[in-house]
C-alpha cells in the first residue's frame, strides 16, 4: 500500500502552479515517469519510485537520485523499462501504481506537449478507474478523470467554473446531472456530441452529482486561462 499517490508524467509541467498546488497537499508517495524526475527534482520533491527507460531523463539529475538511493534506506527505487517497449513509461508506471491500491493518485505533467500523449493519458486513467480508484489529470485549468458510476463535485473542491462530460464509449446511457445549471435526466450522450461540454454548478448548489447507467464518461473540471 502506497497511500496518497503522486505521479510526475514526462509532459510540460507548471512549475509556478505545481508549487502553489503542492503546499495544500499531502501525499504518501511520489513516482516519477521517465523525465518527470527532473520535474520533481525542481520541485525539491522527494522522490519514492523512479520508473521508465532513463532515455529522455537529465543525467546528472538520474545520477544524483541513483546516489541518494544507494546511500539513503528511504532513498528512490528505481525500475528500468526497455527503450523499446508496448507501451509509454507513463501507462507502464500507472499500472503498477494501480497495483499498489493507492488510496488516490494524482498525476502532473500528463497534459503539455504531444497530443498523441495527451490522449493516450487520458486513456490510461481506466487502468485505476477499473480498479476503483480516484485518479485525476490535474494542470493550472484542468481537472479531468474517468467515471463509469455516480461521482460528486462539492463546491469547496470545484477546479473550476465549468463541468464538461464526453463520452469514451460509444454511447453513456441513463446519465443523470443534478445541481447543475442544466440538469439532466436518463440521458444519452454519444460519441460525435458536445452537449454536455461547459455546464456550471447550479448558483445554489453546493454540490453536483453526476451518475450512469452504462458507459464511461471523461469528467473535465476547468477554468479559462
Amino acid at each position: 500500500m502506497i497511500g496518497r499517490t503522486l505521479i510526475l508524467g514526462g509532459g510540460e509541467t507548471d512549475y509556478s502552479f505545481a508549487e502553489t498546488y503542492l503546499e495544500g497537499q499531502k501525499f504518501d508517495s511520489v513516482v516519477c515517469a521517465d523525465s518527470g524526475l527532473a520535474a520533481a527534482k525542481k520541485l525539491g520533491l522527494d522522490v519514492s519510485f523512479f520508473m521508465g527507460d532513463f532515455d529522455s531523463v537529465d543525467k546528472e539529475v538520474l545520477a544524483e537520485y541513483m546516489e541518494m538511493g544507494q546511500t539513503c534506506e528511504e532513498g528512490t527505487k528505481f525500475i528500468k523499462y526497455p527503450e523499446e517497449k508496448d507501451y509509454t513509461d507513463l501507462h507502464l508506471v500507472l499500472e503498477w501504481v494501480t497495483g499498489q491500491q493507492p488510496s488516490e493518485i494524482v498525476i502532473l505533467g500528463a497534459t503539455g506537449g504531444r497530443l498523441d500523449h495527451f490522449i493516450a493519458n487520458v486513456n490510461i486513467l481506466m487502468l485505476p478507474m477499473q480498479n476503483n480508484i480516484p485518479a485525476y489529470i490535474i494542470d493550472p485549468y484542468n481537472k479531468l478523470c474517468l467515471i463509469n458510476s455516480m461521482y460528486r463535485i462539492k463546491r469547496s473542491s470545484l477546479w473550476g467554473k465549468y463541468i464538461s462530460l464526453c463520452p469514451l464509449t460509444e454511447k453513456v446511457t441513463g446519465v443523470c446531472l443534478s445541481g447543475m445549471k442544466y440538469p439532466l435526466t436518463n440521458a444519452v450522450l454519444k460519441i460525435g456530441e458536445s452537449i454536455a461540454v461547459s455546464n456550471e454548478m447550479a448558483k445554489d448548489a453546493e454540490e453536483a452529482v453526476i451518475s450512469l447507467d452504462k458507459g464511461i464518461l471523461v469528467v473535465i473540471e476547468s477554468k479559462d486561462a
